[in-house]
């Protein structure tokens, strides 16, 4: 009988998941779907809307999220396959080191803070505009107490967080399709004339970056979820389907509830036909259901650089953070949506690379360059392995690649999409650095590090 696997900072944080742990791909599914479960989703909708006409706005929504669902695919198999997370992943192509360094980028500081941050705004936002005339639902106080109330199932971990995804997500997407046909019926505006509303104002390749962007850190962490999947696939194929279609659905419907109002945003949309109460639970589900995500994967990654702690701990360290920023947030810009877009589109440059050098050192170097077939051998984890401190090529690849991604976002260099763009060049650019260096017999990694009983 085996040993059972001694798990010292809680989650499997820096630990492969055992069998006994191991979730069914509805159970995957489901979580998944409890993380895009947010507000957040649908006022990136409103995003859309200041773009775009109703048909171009559901064009670069399927174009953005058929980006998502094959990176985040590809991104989740060697989750499946390794049972690691992607911060234990992130150690082949980035090294020891620069794994903690790109986890700090995809989840630690992304997630744990900026996008709890984000959220936890939102939080705030809806409640301010539901209740406008009291103290304790002003943005920067309901702020606060909002992301008190969140980080409760990230702190409990991956099976509170699939426990409240059960019990919320089908009732969310209900609201959700309720505000939607009560919006047109309100409006006077029927299904054949929805598709007149808006117009262009912005390039394709902008939204698709946008759209890219709102979801790129979680297309990145799809390992943390997909390691806990009974087949290998499971994570990728729960991923595939929940962001083609369901993302999808969520951004047209809340880009068409701010044009058929002529409201700033979804929630005053849904305030102004009168559903004030569910727009509030539409807030409370959504945000709890993606926000302990998100704090749950930033505690992980902080695990993996500063393991003084327990995965619990740094949940209220980095709730704590990001809650005072959400406060501080509410108190400079209120309800303006500018701080979301520009914080979507920043993400979307530099969180993609993180994933393009591990899709092209799992899928193309280790197949192909270094021969290794069974994609179960191709990164190995447990006491004594030995890693790099810092895989050069993936961390210049990482680097230039989001440099020339944001920089394409500027008008003088306006190329393509650059969520794309920095995706393609890193995977590109890890290949031409990593393999002259193999062939040649040159040193790619620096330092060694030795993986302890602990998993760090």
């Amino acid at each position: 009988m085996t040993e059972k696997v001694k798990d010292f900072y809680g989650d499997y944080s820096t630990l492969q998941v055992p069998p006994e742990e191991r979730r069914s791909t509805l159970n995957l599914f489901m979580v998944y779907m409890g993380v895009l479960a947010v507000v957040a989703a649908i006022f990136a909708g409103s995003g859309l809307a200041m773009m775009y006409d109703a048909g171009t706005m559901l064009t670069v929504a399927i174009l953005g999220n058929i980006v998502l669902g094959i990176i985040g695919a590809l991104t989740a198999y060697p989750g499946g396959v390794c049972r690691a997370n992607a911060y234990m992943l992130l150690r082949y192509p980035l090294g020891r080191v620069g794994a903690m360094i790109g986890g700090l980028i995809i989840a630690g500081i992304s997630c744990g803070i900026l996008w709890f941050a984000v959220e936890t705004w939102l939080f705030g936002l809806t409640t301010s505009l539901i209740f406008p005339d009291n103290w304790l639902t002003s943005i920067a106080v309901a702020s606060i107490w909002g992301g008190i109330l969140m980080m409760t199932t990230a702190y409990i971990g991956y099976k509170g967080i699939g426990i409240i995804s059960y019990l919320t997500v089908p009732f969310w997407y209900v609201l959700c399709l309720i505000g939607f046909f009560a919006a047109l019926d309100h409006t006077g505006i029927g299904i054949n004339a929805m598709w007149s509303l808006g117009k262009n104002v912005a390039p394709i390749g902008a939204g698709v970056t946008y759209v890219i962007g709102v979801y790129a850190a979680g297309c990145i962490i799809t390992p943390d979820v997909s390691r806990y999947g009974i087949k290998k696939w499971s994570g990728s194929v729960a991923w595939f389907i929940h962001v083609t279609i369901f993302m999808t659905v969520l951004l047209f419907i809340g880009g068409i509830m701010t044009l058929a109002t002529g409201a700033p945003n979804v929630i005053a949309a849904i305030a102004a036909i009168g559903l004030g109460a569910g727009a509030l639970l539409l807030a409370i589900l959504g945000q709890w259901t993606t926000n302990d995500n998100n704090l749950w994967s930033g505690s992980m990654a902080f695990v993996n650089v500063f393991p003084n702690f327990t995965r619990r701990t740094w949940v209220l360290i980095l709730g704590t953070i990001g809650t005072v920023i959400a406060g501080v947030w509410a108190g400079f810009w209120g309800m303006s949506l500018d701080p979301f877009i520009n914080f979507g589109t920043l993400l979307g440059c530099f969180v993609p690379p993180v994933g393009g050098v591990l899709i092209a050192d799992f899928y193309i170097f280790r197949r192909y360059v270094l021969g290794i077939k069974n994609a179960e051998e191709r990164y190995k984890f447990g006491p004594g392995t030995k890693y790099g401190t810092i895989n050069v090529p993936g961390m210049l690849a990482l680097i230039i690649s989001g440099f020339v991604g944001w920089l394409t976002t500027l008008p003088e260099y306006s190329f393509g999409a650059p969520a794309l763009n920095s995706l393609i060049l890193s995977i590109v650019l890890y290949l031409l650095f990593i393999v002259p260096m193999h062939k040649a017999g040159v040193k790619y990694e620096v330092g060694v590090w030795i993986e302890k009983e602990t998993g760090f």
